[in-house]
């Protein structure tokens, strides 16, 4: 027999009759059906001293659980002693869509350096679904949610789960993405379960130094006293860390008598300087 797992406790099965030529009290009495949890036995009596078994479902089917069920089915007729015959009965439980696909990792973290090639690697997710067929089949993609500007940054194999480079990755632009991923399997309706993604962009020294001149004084007199501002500069790299520290100097000559001294330095990255005598 095939019965759906989605089955209610309840669900009614006719089986077929056993026959025994006797008659009377020497035909078929009673049935028994072996122990079991999943199903109970119930016997209908017709005429002509036919017993009919119906197998009634009494507790829910998980094909995730179990496969199939074994039964036996005995029917003893009247006689002293009584007479009986055996029919096995296998029970194939039928899949249907009830599992939704499970991520097999609580949290997917990455690091990936900014300029990253196209098509490199970034980290590839998985989801199992214990169903069986189109069931358990599982999909791939970026959730609704997802920006077009992500989707521009990086690309997910739908089969595979395979997230890849697509875009210029920038530090600059933006440090971290956290990028919901949709699994989803074939059923229909297909059932959905989503994960977090989250890639740490790594700084590099792409950026050079921008230097701006905000005061500069084109000449000044020949007895200025030492420490004189001849010139205020702003500097800024928009790398971090190390790589945007800035460190400004003078090319050293005999006839350069200017220094360059720090008058404020804003986390690192803006940097005003004056020369001074």
């Amino acid at each position: 027999m095939e019965i759906s797992e989605s089955v209610l406790p309840g669900t009614r099965f006719q089986l077929t009759a056993a026959k025994d030529p006797d008659s009377g009290q020497f035909s078929v009495q009673q049935y028994r059906l072996s122990q079991n949890e999943h199903f109970r036995l119930e016997v209908k009596d017709k005429k002509n001293d036919i017993k009919l078994p119906i197998l009634i479902v009494q507790k829910p089917l998980d094909r995730e659980t179990a496969r199939n069920h074994s039964l036996t089915l005995t029917a003893v007729d009247g006689g002293k002693p009584p007479k009986s015959g055996n029919m096995n009965i296998l029970i194939n439980v039928l899949d249907v869509n009830d599992n939704v696909p499970v991520f097999t990792k609580d949290v997917y973290s990455v690091m990936l350096s900014e300029n990253s090639p196209i098509k490199t690697t970034v980290i590839q997710v998985e989801a199992t679904d214990l169903d069986e067929g189109p069931n358990g089949e599982v999909i791939y993609s970026f959730s609704n949610s997802v920006s077009k500007n992500i989707q521009n940054l990086f690309y997910i194999n739908s089969l595979t789960g395979e997230i890849t480079v697509k875009g210029l990755i920038d530090f600059e632009k933006k440090e971290e993405y956290d990028i919901e991923i949709r699994a989803s399997d074939k059923g229909l309706p297909p059932l959905t379960a989503e994960k977090t993604v989250v890639i740490k962009i790594i700084d590099i020294n792409d950026n050079t130094p921008e230097i701006e001149v905000t005061s500069f004084s084109s000449s000044i007199p020949e007895d200025s006293r030492p420490g004189t501002t001849v010139a205020l500069i702003s500097v800024n790299d928009l790398d971090s860390a190390l790589n945007g520290k800035i460190i400004c100097t003078i090319k050293s000559s005999p006839s350069i008598s200017f220094s360059v001294v720090t008058v404020l330095d804003l986390n690192i990255q803006i940097s005003p300087q004056s020369i001074v005598m």
